[in-house]
């Protein structure tokens, strides 16, 4: 039974949430200001905490930023009820760390959805956590030299396709480290970064510490966030940075990381570690130039040739340079080229909806499907699932179509 923490100095608002959750059959405990609130949670721990901005003593903006500086709060859901309903105090919730806000008056049907799908997130980021990996995660690095080659989008949509395929613990890391897009990108609410862990060493790193900084979107996909300012960086040591990769290897059946376009310690860490080096070109010049400069780096570096797979994605709808000649120069044959998709890609960024999860009849949505399941592991693709996802029949019944013809 969930436990549920509801922040507010007006009895009443405390009967009408009472009244509304009755639906969710949780364990309801109360709180009459910030201060007694923030005393509650800590004896408390609950599952999920309601507050209002208006309070005697702190604002509920105030006690949010307050509990989430705490490790046992990093993953709570919070959500804000008030009366105010201005744009600007939206964003004042979600740049305290709130999950969710929420205007009075409100329907009680509405409140207890939000509140479930609260929970939902956080029971999936626990299941993923805790499910058992009987071998080595798949570590696949998403890079390019180059900007504006889709990587971010790329990740992203690999990541919710690994959930939704095979249902098995995946995350995804945002290793740009001065610029993370992957919240963004995911439509979810920035609480905590890596910068959250540089204070410890790699002898003190485990894996309730690398749990703090996750967050979990709807599909239930792990993530860990970038700052998305770089005045909000700070340098992470190389030696911590393998130490995580290794345990979220330990921990994830996949790890998909996304990596800023340059061979800085982040990359290279996660070049090192990755199973898999997916490189983005796009077919033009410059992007190609900045392949074979990948490509001679990765060679100094000593990755297997095998590790390293090619991915044109055709980001214009024209005049791009034709795929056996690029192979030809670079002397690295393509996975496969990715079709122009017409605004596809920029709406799902402006949405935050990435594309695997909108509409599954899309030609875009099918091919990155597709892509998800090739670079999948072996034992997964081999064998029929004992309980097929709606995306895995998808992606079989495409296959039975090509093999047919």
């Amino acid at each position: 039974m969930p436990r549920i923490l509801f922040i507010d100095d007006e009895p009443i608002n405390q009967q009408l949430v009472a009244r509304a959750l009755e639906p969710l059959n949780c364990e309801l405990f109360f709180a009459e200001n910030g201060t007694n609130g923030i005393a509650q949670a800590r004896a408390l721990l609950p599952d999920a905490i309601i507050t209002d901005v208006m309070m005697p003593d702190i604002t509920g903006y105030e006690l949010t930023r307050i509990l989430r500086r705490e490790t046992q709060f990093s993953s709570t859901p919070i959500l804000i009820l008030t009366a105010q309903s201005g744009l600007q105090d939206k964003l004042q919730s979600f740049e305290a760390g709130a999950d969710d806000h929420l205007t009075k008056p409100f329907e009680a049907s509405e409140l207890a959805a939000r509140v479930m799908a609260m929970l939902r997130r956080v029971d999936a980021a626990r299941m993923a956590a805790e499910a058992p990996i009987q071998e080595g995660g798949r570590m696949i690095a998403v890079h390019s030299l180059r900007g504006g080659t889709g990587c971010s989008s790329i990740a992203v949509n690999l990541g919710v396709g690994m959930v939704s395929l095979w249902r098995r613990p995946t995350v995804l890391l945002d290793l740009t480290m001065t610029a993370g897009q992957v919240a963004l990108m995911l439509n979810m609410t920035l609480r905590r970064t890596w910068t959250d862990i540089v204070r410890y060493s790699p002898g003190e790193l485990d894996f309730d510490m690398l749990t703090s900084i996750m967050a979990s979107h709807e599909s239930g996909l792990a993530f860990v966030a970038a700052p998305t300012f770089p005045s909000q960086a700070e340098p992470i040591q190389p030696e911590l940075l393998y130490a995580a990769f290794n345990l979220f290897k330990s921990k994830f059946e996949y790890v998909i990381a996304d990596l800023p376009h340059d061979f800085s310690d982040p990359a290279i860490q996660a070049l090192d570690v990755a199973d898999m080096i997916l490189m983005v070109a796009t077919p033009d010049m410059a992007s190609i130039r900045a392949v074979s400069a990948a490509v001679d780096t990765y060679q100094k570096l000593g990755y297997p040739k095998e590790k390293i797979k090619l991915l044109l994605n055709a980001t214009f709808p024209s005049a791009g340079l034709p795929r056996e000649k690029i192979e030809a120069a670079l002397g690295i044959p393509a996975l496969t080229l990715m079709p122009y998709f017409k605004d596809v890609f920029v709406s799902a960024i402006n949405y935050g909806k990435p594309v695997v999860t909108e509409n599954q009849k899309e030609p875009a949505a099918a091919f990155l499907e597709d892509l998800t399941f090739f670079l999948s592991k072996d034992k997964h693709k081999t064998s029929r699932p004992e309980n097929p996802t709606e995306t895995w029949a998808r992606v079989h019944k495409r296959y039975l179509e090509r093999k047919n013809k």
